[in-house]
């Protein structure tokens, strides 16, 4: 095979990206939290076409046809609690996708709820955004 580096590029390229601080977090908008967290496998269209998707086990879901996949309404629940990892499908085997939830945390304060509070304020902007490129 003649470019196998390609997808090893774009799997070095995404690794090495700096991540964002707390405080640059804190600051993102819904789409700025998918562009950073999210469309390196889902893709920039959520269409799970990201340049790692092709590196991954398992097929990368497409993000615009959450709704049509639950019959026409997007659960806000579900992709909320996937996100922050309190939703998991064992039928489907391992979870694959990062926990974001827990990484939104700031380490020393697991278990104040005022955290809890400002980390699910940030995924429901992700959320929200989420909503909004559903496709019919």
């Amino acid at each position: 095979m003649k470019f196998w580096w390609i997808p090893a590029l774009s799997l070095a390229l995404v690794a090495c990206a700096p991540m964002p601080t707390q405080r640059d977090v804190m600051q993102m908008s819904g789409v700025e939290m998918y562009e950073s967290f999210c469309a390196s496998c889902h893709g920039a269209g959520g269409e799970g076409n990201g340049p790692v998707a092709p590196l991954i086990k398992i097929h990368v879901p497409d993000l615009t046809r959450i709704a049509q996949r639950d019959g026409g309404e997007f659960p806000t629940e579900d992709v909320r609690r996937t996100i922050d990892g309190r939703f998991d499908r064992p039928a489907h085997g391992p979870r694959d996708m990062p926990v974001w939830g827990w990484q939104f945390y700031r380490s020393e304060t697991l278990n104040d709820p005022d955290e809890r509070a400002r980390v699910d304020a940030l995924i429901d902007r992700l959320v929200v955004y989420l909503r909004s490129i559903q496709k019919s």
